[in-house]
């Protein structure tokens, strides 16, 4: 029973009291019994008819470890609050709220993943805590990002592959395409303009891709830890190897990689979707013709993986220790597997 209700059913039986026993000193505190409990939730109930509560955040996506910057705008009614305390988020220090205002602040998140933040509530009481009321806004969804170390340049060169750039890339002819204003005329197809009208081109595309191809396996993940530091390389490596030239990303039930470019155009979908990977999903399934120099395995399992053809590294934050550390990473270490072991160890 709320603090109003008892205070009303005192009021009744005070005046019930005084009607049965002829005592007129009980009416007073009975009546003003009644009123206060009255007036507590008429006051109330007026003051967050017209209230609001928005909570916002600014940043839809930030890398692990990054705080995220929180608004909430309270907007109160035309009666003003008896009494008001904001809880921004879950977790956050209560403030007293007089009226309309807009509260800023900064919470961290983190794990990789969809985060779901709020709701915001604004908790509305009358001085003596007879009546209350709360207010929440809507949640707010802040996807966190695998967090991109620096990584550093002699690490990369120790990869093989790196430092070439897709100019140098061997090309063959794929197929036809629309012309794209300003490609080499070299490349247009006169047949097909002379029997269509259509201005076309050859399309080109590698003969042997000599960029790294970087491929994440989260079937059996020695914990989730492990799989954000896994990520979170994975991340790394192809930032800094598409800088250096372009890479390739191959993600857990992709039976194609992606292509990576410097510009890192594509790059942003791409680190999405290595936020929302979930333990257990299928390793990847890297199709014949997807042909590249370097291989980097990316793993969070602690025992050895299934065998890749030909010569590899491998990221994963337990490593094997039969062989040597080439650098580390994210809290990964990175190891060659079947071939010649770096000479470089840490």
């Amino acid at each position: 029973m709320s603090r109003a209700r008892e205070l009303t059913l005192v009021g009744a039986l005070l005046c019930l009291t005084a009607a049965l026993f002829g005592v007129p000193a009980l009416y007073m505190p009975g009546i003003a019994a009644l009123l206060g409990s009255a007036l507590a939730a008429v006051w109330v109930r007026a003051s967050t008819a017209r209230a609001g509560l928005a909570l916002r955040c600014e940043d839809l996506t930030v890398q692990e470890g990054e705080s995220v910057q929180m608004s909430v705008r309270v907007r109160r009614g035309r009666t003003p609050f008896p009494g008001a305390v904001l809880t921004p988020w879950p977790g956050a220090r209560a403030i007293p709220v007089r009226g309309s205002e807009e509260i800023r602040g900064r919470t961290a998140l983190s794990r990789r993943g969809r985060h779901t933040v709020g709701p915001a509530v604004l908790s509305v009481a009358d001085p003596l805590g007879l009546c209350a009321a709360d207010i929440r806004s809507d949640t707010a969804e802040v996807l966190v990002l695998p967090r991109v170390h620096r990584v550093d340049e002699r690490d990369l060169a120790l990869i093989g592959g790196t430092g070439r750039s897709s100019r140098e890339t061997p090309q063959e002819i794929d197929s036809l395409r629309a012309h794209r204003p300003g490609g080499p005329a070299s490349r247009i197809h006169w047949p097909t303009v002379a029997r269509s009208g259509v201005l076309m081109e050859h399309s080109l595309r590698p003969e042997d891709d000599p960029r790294v191809l970087v491929e994440v396996d989260a079937m059996r993940p020695e914990s989730g830890r492990a799989l954000d530091q896994a990520l979170s390389a994975a991340a790394s490596l192809c930032v800094h190897l598409a800088r250096h030239g372009g890479c390739l990303l191959l993600l857990p039930d992709d039976a194609r990689a992606a292509v990576i470019r410097a510009d890192l155009r594509g790059w942003p979908g791409l680190h999405a979707r290595l936020a929302l990977v979930q333990a257990g999903t299928s390793a990847p399934r890297i199709r014949r013709n997807v042909r590249a120099l370097t291989v980097i395995h990316v793993t969070a399992a602690s025992g050895p993986e299934p065998a890749i053809g030909g010569p590899h590294y491998r990221v994963a934050p337990s490593p094997l220790p039969e062989l040597g550390v080439a650098f580390k990473l994210a809290g990964c270490c990175c190891q060659q597997v079947h071939g010649r072991h770096l000479a470089r160890s840490a």
